[in-house]
């Protein structure tokens, strides 16, 4: 199943990444030094675990949140070590270089003004919801077949166990009850896993779930990591529509971010009036 988690993970990355560009240039100076909070040292320079803690997102689990903290600290040990060995020989910035510095303030200070003064909260009715969907319903399509499933992975043989699942008809309530949770990793999901993607799943996995009906635990799958079991709670054919209520998230967020678009480019067309500019298209 790691493969189902390293996708998610690289998606946090991807997002937490971009805030972190800026931040690793940073050194910690001209304040006492906090020695009870500090992650990493290279020489005089240290991050701290409330720094690092900024730029996790809340609703990740705990072992994910750990991961994403070592990988914080590694890149900024990674980047530390190699800015100061650069500074030791004079590296120096050139022009073009300073003028993307410089851009990247003017992107941020920017950002800040529009967050200022332009709305971040919209509230969207979902009358409008429907109407997007409707408009753009060939959006959300399956891309390939998906199901919804519930996974557990037990280590070793339990009979006990193994017996209480093939009389329920709720693994999540098994994973639950016997707090098999906790053992959920990054390499080894287990509980409800929402849709996955067919062909990304283990072959063991996938040959078992298309023969199962909705609703359906199968039996333990004996692979090298263990006993998987498998609840099946929805499979998606590809290319079929998705229910509305799947993808209302995502298209409020869309409606949001065209709401937030129309006010940016409403309060630039009122500022420009104040603004001379000149432009010289021949010279294109």
């Amino acid at each position: 199943m790691m493969f189902i988690m390293k996708f998610k993970f690289k998606s946090i990355i991807w997002i937490t990444g971009y805030s972190l560009i800026g931040y690793l240039f940073i050194q910690c100076s001209g304040e006492e030094k906090p020695v009870n909070d500090i992650i990493a040292e290279v020489n005089e320079s240290y991050i701290t675990g409330t720094e690092i803690e900024k730029h996790i997102p809340d609703n990740l689990s705990s072992d994910m949140k750990i991961a994403l903290k070592r990988k914080f600290m590694d890149e900024w040990i990674e980047r530390e070590i190699f800015y100061q060995a650069a500074m030791e020989e004079d590296v120096e910035l050139s022009e073009e270089e300073m003028r993307m510095i410089t851009d990247y303030r003017k992107d941020i200070i920017v950002q800040k003004y529009l967050d200022k003064y332009v709305n971040k909260k919209y509230h969207v009715l979902d009358r409008e919801v429907e109407e997007y969907y409707k408009k753009n319903k060939e959006e959300f399509k399956w891309s390939g077949d998906h199901v919804h499933i519930i996974h557990l992975l037990v280590k070793n043989y339990d009979a006990t166990l193994f017996k209480e699942i093939s009389q329920s008809n709720d693994l999540n309530a098994i994973i639950t009850k016997n707090y098999l949770d906790q053992q959920s990793n990054l390499e080894n999901p287990i509980g409800d896993l929402g849709y996955v993607k067919v062909d990304e799943l283990p072959a063991e996995l996938k040959n078992v779930i298309r023969k199962m009906r909705t609703g359906d635990i199968s039996k333990q799958i004996k692979t090298e990591s263990g006993y998987h079991f498998i609840q099946l709670l929805d499979y998606q054919r590809s290319n079929t529509w998705k229910e509305i209520e799947l993808v209302k998230e995502e298209i409020v967020r869309r409606i949001q971010l065209q709401k937030r678009n129309k006010e940016i480019e409403d309060l630039k067309n009122k500022l420009r009036v104040n603004f001379s500019i000149q432009t010289y298209l021949s010279k294109l």
